[in-house]
């Protein structure tokens, strides 16, 4: 039983290390931003990696394209732009990469690929300090594993509906609503907008924009702080530590 338990554990490292090479090659494939502009040309958006906005720019004559009533509505519009490009980007880093041929390779039983014959090579396990990993009975480890990957679970639950923040610029003039990944609306007030030039309003989407973010940030960095009580590195040493000497654990 402890065989096919520390088998089963190299058989999956090694489906793992496979599905992240794959995913790895298609993130380098992938464009990792785009640019959208609205109808009218009064604002420009360009993504970053996050799926968020990296900039919000406004043209020097948006007021002459784009009413301040209509200036925040704009700003939503060169998003959705920005984001069909960007989709367009990733659909063909898709098809460029043969990722179904790939990911044929990876179907089928945990530790499967190439021909029966050609036994599996050894996965390379990542380089930690193991010296000091306290030796555990394999039903201990295992049983806290569980444990983790249930309070993962809990954690994932509590985090469905995804943080939404909103960041405003000083004199709360320029308001962005936004998830993780995603701007949900811009509200740009029209009595200050009216007469204002592209120049302030640039700022204005510029520091409401670094406000979002630093709150969605620190709403983040909350979920973070649950997970790091969960010692999921602890478990991992003792995991690498069986797959490298299994004797070791064994009664």
């Amino acid at each position: 039983m402890d065989d096919e338990f520390i088998k089963g554990l190299q058989q999956f490292q090694q489906h793992a290390l496979g599905l992240q090479n794959m995913l790895t090659d298609m993130q380098s494939r992938m464009s990792q931003g785009g640019e959208g502009t609205d109808a009218q040309g009064a604002v420009t958006v360009r993504l970053a990696p996050d799926g968020l906005p990296e900039s919000i720019t406004a043209a020097s004559d948006w007021q002459r394209r784009q009413g301040p009533e209509a200036i925040g509505a704009a700003v939503g519009e060169a998003y959705g732009a920005a984001m069909s490009e960007q989709m367009a980007g990733w659909a063909q880093a898709f098809e460029d990469s043969d990722w179904q041929a790939k990911a044929e390779q990876l179907d089928g039983p945990i530790g499967k690929s190439g021909p029966a014959s050609a036994p599996a090579a050894p996965p390379e396990i990542p380089e930690r300090d193991l010296r000091y990993v306290v030796a555990r009975p394999l039903e201990e480890l295992a049983e806290d594993v569980l444990s983790a990957f249930d309070a993962v679970d809990r954690l994932e639950e509590a985090a469905s509906e995804p943080a939404v923040v909103e960041g405003t610029c000083s004199g709360r003039y320029v308001t962005l609503v936004v998830t993780k990944g995603a701007l949900r609306s811009c509200e740009v007030d029209r009595s200050w907008a009216t007469g204002q030039s592209y120049l302030r309003l640039n700022q204005a989407f510029e520091e409401a924009l670094g406000d979002a973010r630093a709150k969605l940030g620190s709403a983040e960095a909350v979920a973070m702080e649950g997970l790091a009580g969960l010692r999921m590195d602890s478990l991992l040493d003792e995991a690498l530590a069986v797959i490298r000497d299994p004797k070791r654990f064994i009664d």
